[in-house]
């Protein structure tokens, strides 16, 4: 019975032999047998710059292995690997090496693709937009092997790619714009965006003042209009140009009317528009003459009044 039991068995283990093929690993002779099937490294294909990664080593081992792995030649103890790539380059070798406490041992290595960002995303394009006008943009971003590139809009989608044009007439004012960059392996994205604002203007420019002016008697007037991003005020009168939104003037003789003009400029743009305004000039009415009658009268009686009383 005990030879047919040891028959048995050694039938099992060849027939276990068989099956491992050449993956196994025999030895030990009389003493026992070792098993060791090639380990595998377990963990993404590729790595991303600046983001954690990890990797395990597995093997089926009898009896039980020690692990150790590495990247780029540096080797460590344990069948785990932690780390964290700080610098670009095209591919990184990580290695395991499974060794049981027979010796038999078995490496194998993985070759990873290095990733990159996005990073820098940057929109590159006009600070402004005329309306009207279309204008085209740039989406940049550091990234490997490559990124694509989304715009958006006011938060609706016009289109993909690196280069887009835009009408600023379809659009509400300011622009708002922005690009979303995604790694075209990893999924990792990143976005920029940037406001643009709009050249409008000058429209609606209005002379804001009195209809009547009294003569020798100052009023002010003021120029204004819709502009953006900015516009300059040039005011004529008299002949002479006065700078600023604002001015005062004095009629000093009496006219039927005089004429002021304004002029609007954008300052970007220097489109300009120019509105002018009659204003009926009119002289001191006659109860201000009265008024001023009796005020010299009431001085003069005062003077006379003192020069009685007094000693």
């Amino acid at each position: 019975m005990k030879e047919t039991h040891s028959c048995n068995l050694l039938l099992l283990l060849l027939h276990l032999a068989g099956l491992l093929g050449s993956a196994v690993t025999n030895a030990g002779g009389s003493n026992g047998i070792s098993v060791l099937l090639d380990p595998v490294i377990v963990g993404p294909d590729f790595v991303t710059v600046g983001v954690p990664c990890s990797f395990e080593c597995v093997a089926q081992c009898f009896p039980s292995c020690n692990y150790t792995m590495g990247k780029d030649g540096q080797v460590e103890p344990g069948n785990n690997l932690f780390f964290t790539v700080v610098q670009w380059k095209e591919t990184l070798t990580i290695t395991c090496t499974a060794r049981n406490t027979s010796g038999v041992s078995s490496t194998v290595e993985k070759i990873l693709q290095v990733l990159e960002g996005p990073n820098n995303v940057t929109i590159i394009g006009p600070d402004l937009m005329t309306q009207g006008y279309s204008e085209s943009f740039q989406c940049h971003a550091k990234c490997h092997p490559s990124c694509n590139y989304t715009w958006t809009v006011d938060q609706s989608l016009v289109g993909n790619g690196g280069n887009i044009t835009i009408n600023s007439s379809d659009f509400a004012f300011p622009v708002k714009l922005d690009c979303q960059a995604e790694n075209s392996v990893s999924g990792l994205y990143a976005m920029a965006s940037r406001t643009i604002p709009v050249i409008l203007g000058p429209s609606e420019a209005e002379i804001i003042g009195p209809d009547v002016v009294v003569v020798g008697v100052r009023s002010e007037f003021q120029c204004s209009a819709k502009c953006t991003p900015s516009c300059d005020y040039f005011w004529i009168y008299e002949g002479r140009l006065v700078n600023g939104s604002k001015m005062e003037m004095t009629a000093n003789r009496h006219v039927k009317s005089e004429m002021i003009t304004c002029r609007v400029e954008n300052t970007v743009s220097a489109h300009s528009e120019v509105v002018r305004r009659t204003i009926r000039v009119e002289e001191k009415s006659n109860a201000t003459k009265v008024t001023q009658i009796m005020s010299l009268f009431l001085f003069a009686l005062t003077i006379t009044l003192a020069s009685v009383i007094s000693p």
